[in-house]
């Protein structure tokens, strides 16, 4: 057994007795000793995490994230990562239900629906589903690029009235984007504007 294999063994076995621990009434000093050695436990999963992702072990990275989420529901990163990885490598069933794993741990977050958005949009230019997720995204405080995304996805449906409000809003709303994915949507906005039909597939710059 290498060493890695050992160190991920008794990390489990430590996780184990830590979550054992943790489901049992203590006094709050030792509860504190036991939540503190149980953050640091996981902490190092998440910097093995980022080890295997740059060294390209993502079999690894995906069996160590479901460990992490485990213990840790709210790593949005880690639902993040490996949900991509798994759609990308043709596994889209995994994907989505980490995906919608996510989004029960983490209902009031808008990471977890633009991802399935996201998801819906360019891997199964499924618009009407994209659509469902991206709206629910922007109920919650959010990036510039989901609103940017939900622009995109209304013209790709022929919402041309809802694709002009929602970049509007995001112009409104993030003053300080990157220049140039403000000038994108500028450019995007004048040429809904001066048409009267939204503009085919591919007339309108990718976010």
């Amino acid at each position: 057994m290498s060493r890695m294999q050992k160190w991920l063994w008794a990390l489990g076995i430590g996780c184990v007795w830590m979550a054992s621990a943790r489901a049992q009434a203590l006094p709050p000093a030792v509860q504190r000793r036991i939540d503190a050695i149980f953050s640091r436990m996981v902490d190092r999963c998440i910097v093995q995490i980022d080890r295997w992702w740059h060294d390209g072990q993502h079999e690894q990275l995906i069996n160590m994230t479901y460990f992490v989420i485990a213990f840790d529901p709210h790593y949005i990163e880690g639902y993040e990562n490996a949900g991509w990885l798994l759609w990308s490598s043709n596994r889209d069933e995994e994907a989505v239900a980490l995906y919608e794993r996510g989004i029960r741990n983490n209902p009031d977050a808008y990471d977890m629906y633009y991802e399935l958005g996201q998801y819906y949009y360019l891997r199964k230019k499924d618009y009407a589903k994209a659509r469902e997720y991206l709206e629910r995204a922007i109920q919650y405080p959010c990036d510039w690029f989901v609103w940017n995304t939900l622009g995109h996805v209304y013209a790709r449906l022929g919402e041309r009235q809802k694709a002009i409000e929602t970049w509007q809003e995001l112009l409104r709303r993030f003053p300080m984007m990157p220049v140039n994915q403000m000038e994108a949507v500028r450019k995007n906005l004048r040429d809904l504007m001066t048409r009267e039909e939204t503009p085919s597939a591919g007339e309108t710059s990718q976010p």
